[in-house]
């Protein structure tokens, strides 16, 4: 997916949703992620109930379900990544573990250690 955005200075964000994690925070889903192409930038996204109509609706426009079917059916996709298929795809299993492992830190720091409780003799 390519953002294009006047506000970012004519930049052309390219943005990769396979990398990226989805959490559950209340009644909203957040997406967190880094763009890396062309410039390094973490985001969030954050959606509740009343987007699911936009996101449905972008969802089944012919030009999207058009889409759909020839992705589902053609052997070489097309991408907009500058980097070939194959070094994309291991560059973002190498960052989705990377995430993984950043998070389970970040898990285990946020537990407080256990109270210890001494033993009855």
């Amino acid at each position: 997916m390519k953002l294009r955005s006047r506000g970012l200075g004519r930049k052309e964000l390219v943005m990769d949703f396979r990398e990226y994690h989805v959490v559950r925070e209340d009644d909203e889903i957040v997406i967190q992620g880094t763009i890396h192409e062309p410039v390094h930038w973490d985001f969030t996204i954050t959606m509740c109930e009343d987007d699911l109509a936009g996101v449905t609706r972008v969802a089944l426009q012919r030009p999207t379900l058009g889409l759909l079917l020839r992705a589902a059916f053609k052997r070489r996709k097309r991408a907009h990544w500058s980097e070939d298929r194959a070094t994309h795809l291991a560059r973002v299993k190498e960052h989705r573990a990377q995430s993984a492992a950043k998070r389970a830190e970040q898990a285990a720091a946020a537990v407080p250690d256990a109270i210890a409780v001494p033993e009855a003799s």
